[in-house]
Formats: C-alpha cells, structure tokens, sequence
C-alpha cells in the first residue's frame, strides 16, 4: 500500500519540496520540486500534492511564516 509524504523547508521567498513514497520496498525515489511563496503559488504547489496523493505534509517553518499563511487565508489541505 502506498503512503506518500512531502517534506517542505521554508525559505524567505521560496519553498523547497520534496515528495516520497515511504511504503515502497527498497531505495526511496524522491519527487522535487521548488515553489513560489505567495498566494498563487501556494495554490499551484496545493494542487501539485494533491495530483501525487500526498497524506501528510511535514515542515519547519520560518519565523512568521504562519502569519503570512493566515493573512493570504491559504490552507493547504486535501
């Protein structure tokens, strides 16, 4: 059964993802992938994820990053 998982690190204007499938046997193959920061980007990577069947979504972000989230009102979720 697959269960794929994005890893996200927040930069100032910028957001480095990468996607994997952590069921599979053998060497993880990892999907990457670098995103905008504002608001239509934010959609973009959304759908991204959502067309890789992402369950879950780890990141460590940077200070008021969550700020600048609630402000856009962008949430990712699928």
């Amino acid at each position: 059964m697959s269960y794929r998982i994005a890893g996200i690190d927040v930069h100032k204007k910028m957001l480095a993802v990468v996607v994997t499938d952590v069921e599979v046997q053998g060497e993880y193959q990892f999907e990457h992938r670098e995103n905008g920061s504002n608001p239509e980007h934010l959609q973009l990577l959304e759908k991204w994820l959502i067309e890789r069947e992402v369950e879950e979504v780890v990141m460590e972000p940077r200070r008021n990053f969550e700020a600048g989230v609630e402000s856009t009102g962008t949430v990712l979720e699928t």
